[in-house]
């Protein structure tokens, strides 16, 4: 890690010893993120740990895409309060502290904490995507699902979509959501801009997402290649390939898959949001403890947001997918769908970016 300070004797930084605060603010870079990028810096002065988006402020309120960057950030922010835990410190997390500085997304401060270590930071290095086609059981037990409520923030809520009926209509919305990002030229194009077919099928990638990590089948690969060009899957979309690739992509895995869940909240605003994240990757890590293997599936909730119109998202299937959720989940607004179940480890992941790529420090007065 990069010096922090120029004072005699061994480096700190609040309560931290310069190699301790590396392994947190490390924990934070393993969390997940949208297309394997997390947009931020740790920008570090005396005893505080500032996170700065890089490129400025957060994109307008109300659309998809600021939701995502803030899921993110909630991830982020939970490994790093899981790690600190490890070490007997809470993680004292200041949202938004400076108006005037829209691109300061909050401070880290530390406290002492009770409760002695948190298991789950062994969690951290090992939580991964599973982008299998099939998940199989055997389904959580009663008390293991129970077990999973413990991850959730305040304003937060778990539901699961098991039941058949309820399965059927959560699954008609996935379908219709996954179908839009092949049919939809803006959105095909987010859907393809994060994959680095430039490193082959077999390597990994520290930013972006390696195409051996997407669970494409051999046969399949070479026509999925083709398809990040927008003229190619206009003409094939002709034929009904955006329906038959909705079903492939996300409604047919989440048909198989033992349990799918959705991570909702009563509000959407950003705090809301970034308990969402946090509360996402807390029962993530609590779920790879269990052996269990994991898919995130928000297409289907993040295109219902009313914002989500002025970011290519048609006004028809906006209004579809509000109206759907709204009947499964009365009151509360949908923001993370996943798959859970049983499966082997893809055998590529996605890598992460050093840490120094993500620090900025700032000179001490």
């Amino acid at each position: 890690m990069t010096a922090m300070g120029s004072t005699a004797g061994p480096e700190t930084v609040g309560p931290w010893s310069a190699d301790t605060l590396a392994e947190i603010l490390q924990a934070g870079v393993l969390a997940p993120s949208a297309d394997n990028r997390h947009p931020i810096r740790f920008e570090l002065e005396g005893q505080t740990v500032s996170l700065r988006r890089r490129e400025g402020m957060l994109p307008p309120p109300g659309g998809y895409r600021r939701v995502l960057e803030l899921l993110s950030l909630g991830a982020v922010l939970e490994n790093i309060a899981v790690a600190a835990a490890r070490h007997s410190m809470a993680a004292v997390i200041h949202l938004f502290p400076d108006p005037a500085r829209p691109d300061l997304l909050c401070r880290l401060g530390w406290s002492p904490r009770d409760g002695g270590v948190e298991p789950l930071w062994e969690q951290i290095p090992l939580r991964t995507t599973n982008r299998r086609l099939i998940f199989r059981g055997p389904a959580l037990d009663p008390e293991a699902k129970a077990s999973l409520l413990a991850a959730l923030q305040p304003g937060c809520h778990l539901h699961w979509l098991d039941a058949a009926a309820v399965r059927s209509r959560a699954l008609r919305l996935v379908r219709l959501a996954e179908t839009e990002r092949f049919r939809n030229r803006v959105l095909h194009a987010d859907l393809f801009a994060g994959i680095r077919f430039d490193v082959g099928w077999q390597r990994s990638c520290d930013e972006g997402l390696p195409p051996g990590a997407l669970g494409v089948e051999r046969p399949l690969r070479p026509a999925f290649e083709r398809m990040r060009y927008w003229p190619v899957i206009r003409l094939l979309n002709l034929l009904g390939t955006h329906w038959l690739l909705g079903l492939r992509a996300a409604w047919l895995p989440c048909r198989l898959a033992p349990h799918l869940g959705v991570i909702a909240v009563d509000v959407i605003d950003d705090a809301s949001v970034v308990a969402a994240g946090r509360s996402f990757e807390n029962l993530w890590l609590r779920t790879t403890a269990l052996g269990m293997a994991l898919q995130p599936l928000p297409a289907s909730a993040l295109y219902a947001l009313e914002g989500a119109m002025h970011e290519a998202v048609p006004e028809t299937l906006n209004r579809l997918l509000r109206a759907g959720w709204q009947a499964l989940l009365p009151g509360q607004r949908p923001l993370m769908l996943f798959r859970l179940g049983r499966a082997a480890a893809m055998p590529v992941r996605t890598g992460r970016s050093p840490l120094d790529h993500f620090l900025q420090l700032t000179p001490q007065t």
